[in-house]
């Protein structure tokens, strides 16, 4: 039976057994997904994509068993069963000893959509940093319970694997190349990871000898965790042994990771201390979770790359799963990045800020903004409005020199602590880039300075949207522009100028910065 037909027919509630409403859908790049109101029914597409391979109902057979009996190790009452799907007829039905199968579903629970971590964390519930004490004790439990590769795998070897990894990686990548990830970026980091591989090679073998190295969840993120009482961690990897027998650091760095792609390196902090209390100082801790965490961030970016395939570019989900494949390969740079200082310039309505602020989620990099630093420091909250005639009021040479030199030193504050920084101001002075670059010289970071421009007529498009909404915490706008334009000191062409051109995609751009500034050139 012909697979539309029978995803057609999944939506009708009377074939499933149990009593339902509606069938809710939905699908990732592998499995199809059907909701009834107390149960899910997982099917797996007929694909072969290197690294799975489901292409015949024999091999979805034996994966959807592989799925039941890897998963119940961290949700036992979650997963069920596995049940054939029969054709008579023009109709299906599930189960029974009549009819052709067509297709197997794993059937599980449907667990509490509210209690998903993922979404807990869109909602921004403050339960949030207590649920990460629970969750860090779980996974520390979850991961010295987990089997030993030595044990479950004695012939493979992780030091193999995490080259053959990278190595399919990096392969299944190229297609994707200044698509969701600039050349530049990709040549890049392989070469930063191979020289880790080389480095480290000790590391990585010692840990494996030493039991670390065990049969995990393998696709641990914030999606496939429900904090019930207990905790439920589903959807383990069933497809690719290699990709679940891993380092317990790398299974740990995949929700790390995944944290700090929704913007909470807070939470991050607080699972992996707890975690770390519960299960002890790891050796190499250091160096392992943030190569671990590019890998993971690498693998999503891959695979939303390939779900971005299966769609048409005028259709929404191409689209989606582009910006997302850009967001994770970004991050992967950005754990490779050197500490750097970067500072934005350009006129007014240039998108400096837009800019500033998707740097510094691919980065973690502390972001400064001078619109809000002068406000505050004038006693003003962010959404007054200042809009005085043009170096006038708190915008006065005065106060400007006073904002600059309160950026210098916020700045300053956060190299010291070891963090990198991005100042977004104009910079329309040279001393003032200048002052920076000496900045960054005298804490032993990299400098950069993304000089933003965009087309005129685009520029004026989004100020007068800005002054129209009045939503910005700047004040720029168009009655001002052509000042701003007439005391804009020239910017010198130096080697740690990076152009950027805001009519482009703002994720295709990070891309193209962290990529400058991984090669440097």
């Amino acid at each position: 039976m012909d697979e539309n037909v029978v995803h057609q027919l999944l939506l009708n509630p009377d074939i499933y057994p149990e009593k339902t409403g509606s069938i809710s859908f939905c699908e990732t790049h592998i499995s199809h997904l059907y909701f009834t109101d107390s149960h899910v029914y997982k099917i797996k597409k007929p694909l072969n994509l290197g690294f799975l391979d489901f292409t015949t109902l024999e091999k979805r057979l034996f994966f959807c068993q592989e799925e039941i009996r890897l998963n119940r190790r961290f949700c036992p009452d979650t997963y069920l069963d596995v049940i054939p799907i029969r054709a008579m007829g023009k109709n299906l039905h599930f189960g029974g000893s009549v009819g052709d199968i067509v297709e197997y579903a794993v059937r599980m629970k449907r667990l509490p959509k509210e209690r998903m971590l993922d979404i807990l964390l869109e909602h921004n519930d403050p339960s949030l940093p207590q649920e990460m004490e629970h969750l860090a004790l779980f996974l520390a439990a979850a991961h010295q319970d987990a089997p030993p590769a030595s044990e479950v795998a004695p012939s493979l070897c992780d030091w193999t694997s995490i080259r053959t990894n990278w190595d399919e990686n990096f392969c299944q990548s190229e297609p994707f190349a200044d698509r969701t990830i600039p050349v530049q970026g990709l040549q890049a980091c392989r070469e930063k990871i191979e020289s880790i591989l080389r480095e480290k090679r000790d590391l990585f073998v010692r840990r494996e000898k030493e039991d670390f190295v065990r049969e995990v969840h393998g696709d641990l993120h914030t999606e496939h965790i429900c904090l019930t009482r207990p905790i439920r961690v589903y959807d383990c990897i069933e497809f690719n042994q290699r990709f679940r027998i891993s380092d317990i650091l790398s299974d740990l760095a995949f929700l790390l990771m995944d944290l700090e792609f929704r913007g909470r390196r807070d939470l991050a902090r607080q699972l992996l201390d707890t975690y770390l209390i519960h299960s002890g100082p790891q050796e190499g801790q250091d160096i392992l979770l943030p190569f671990y965490k590019i890998y993971r961030a690498w693998v999503r970016g891959k695979v939303e790359s390939m779900a971005m395939n299966q769609h048409e570019p005028e259709e929404s989900a191409f689209q989606t799963a582009r910006d997302l494949a850009c967001r994770y390969f970004n991050l992967a740079m950005g754990y490779l990045c050197s500490p750097f200082l970067l500072i934005t310039c350009g006129l007014m309505g240039t998108g400096k800020s837009v800019v500033s602020r998707s740097l510094s989620q691919a980065t973690g990099a502390i972001l400064i903004q001078s619109d809000a630093l002068r406000k505050r420091l004038m006693g003003l909250s962010p959404e007054t409005r200042a809009e005085v005639p043009f170096e006038t009021g708190i915008y006065s040479p005065e106060i400007s020199a006073a904002v600059y030199d309160e950026l210098i030193a916020c700045a300053s504050e956060e190299l010291q602590k070891g963090n990198s920084v991005i100042v977004d101001a104009s910079f329309a002075r040279q001393k003032h880039r200048q002052d920076m670059e000496k900045l960054a010289k005298i804490h032993g970071v990299d400098f950069w300075l993304a000089h933003v421009e965009c087309t005129k007529k685009l520029q004026q498009k989004r100020l007068a949207q800005r002054e129209y909404e009045k939503k910005d915490v700047s004040d720029g706008r168009l009655t001002i522009l052509a000042d701003q334009t007439a005391r804009f000191e020239d910017i010198a062409s130096t080697p740690c100028t990076i152009k950027v051109d805001t009519a482009l995609e703002v994720e295709y751009n990070t891309g193209l910065i962290l990529s400058r500034m991984l090669t440097g050139v």
